[in-house]
């Protein structure tokens, strides 16, 4: 990503497609792509995060999620424009030579539009259920390395042999090839593991939802840092977030949407809002806290949870043009 858009500010949506059918994921992305958005993301989970996030949701509120990359395979038939991608997949739910094939060929239908995001995974209740273990985070974050070395050589050559600690291969044949050799990847999380591989591999390193900025200053610290101890210059790195935006034009308009989202998700909207480090207000509020907190630590590629189509619009129509205006 960072050498296909170059000192642009990239604005995505993302979608968790808890308890949605098919029809309304595809009509939100259609919308995302009509609005200009760049990017369209959604989870890669087999549970809903709820259940990981230990909130004490009611039982009717635990609604679970269609299967990610099966998913963007539709999506990637039915739009034109707009880049899609999993924010992010868990590497451990499949095998990498098999998820290198799965990206391929949505790489292939979407004819050059694939935003390969890949993380360690979390959620221990989805991995005990599915996996049948948890793996310690340090075998993860092997794991994470190696599955990225494997994706990479699988998207560039026709054959590939990888002798690793976890991940042994031989003589794999990936053909036809992707479109994009190879499509830009997305290493997702903040740990100091996280951001070693992401130093070291990643065209964006993405930041989950940060409330506190001085939190996020030390994560950026820490990935120059690394990038400083490989000869990486740290700035070929697109830094990105997960950010929560609620727009209006009143305050009770703002708030309603909070109370609306919040109570989704079996939490108080101040909850909500300290989990998620949202950003409410006006739209030119909204343009300050982005342009103040984010963009001027560097952050340029955001992911965002739009509560309703119509802050899809107001955000697109009212935020996005102006914060792109003044990064120029």
């Amino acid at each position: 990503m960072a050498h296909m858009f170059p000192d642009e500010l990239i604005f995505g949506v993302h979608f968790a497609p808890e308890g949605a059918d098919f029809e309304k994921v595809r009509r939100l992305c259609l919308y995302a792509e009509e609005l200009g958005f760049n990017i369209f993301t959604i989870t890669d989970h087999f549970l809903s995060m709820t259940l990981g996030f230990g909130v004490a949701a009611p039982p009717h509120l635990i609604r679970h999620p269609l299967e990610c990359w099966t998913t963007l395979a539709g999506l990637a038939a039915l739009t034109n424009r707009i880049r899609l991608g999993p924010l992010v997949s868990c590497y451990y739910f499949r095998l990498p030579t098999v998820l290198a094939k799965m990206a391929t060929t949505i790489d292939i239908i979407s004819k050059g539009r694939l935003v390969f995001g890949l993380g360690a995974g979390w959620h221990k209740m989805e991995f005990e259920s599915f996996i049948g273990k948890f793996p310690t985070m340090r075998e993860r974050l092997l794991g994470l390395e190696e599955t990225i070395q494997i994706c990479r050589s699988m998207f560039t050559q026709e054959e590939t042999s990888f002798r690793g600690r976890i991940y042994r291969f031989e003589k794999v044949v990936n053909l036809p090839l992707p479109i994009q050799r190879p499509p830009p990847l997305i290493v997702g999380g903040g740990g100091k593991g996280t951001l070693r591989i992401a130093a070291r591999h990643a065209d964006i390193s993405h930041f989950p939802n940060i409330p506190d900025e001085r939190i996020l200053d030390q994560k950026l610290t820490i990935l120059k840092e690394y990038c400083r101890s490989i000869g990486r210059d740290y700035n070929e790195i697109v830094k990105g977030i997960l950010l929560g935006v609620a727009t209006g034009y009143t305050k009770e308009e703002i708030k309603a949407k909070l109370w609306e989202v919040a109570a989704l998700r079996g939490m108080s909207p101040e909850e909500f809002k300290k989990r998620m480090a949202l950003v409410d207000g006006n739209p030119d509020q909204c343009i300050k806290a982005i342009k103040e907190k984010y963009i001027d630590r560097g952050i340029t590629f955001f992911t965002l949870l739009l509560p309703t189509p119509r802050d899809y619009e107001l955000f697109a129509k009212e935020v996005m043009p102006e914060l792109r205006r003044a990064y120029r």
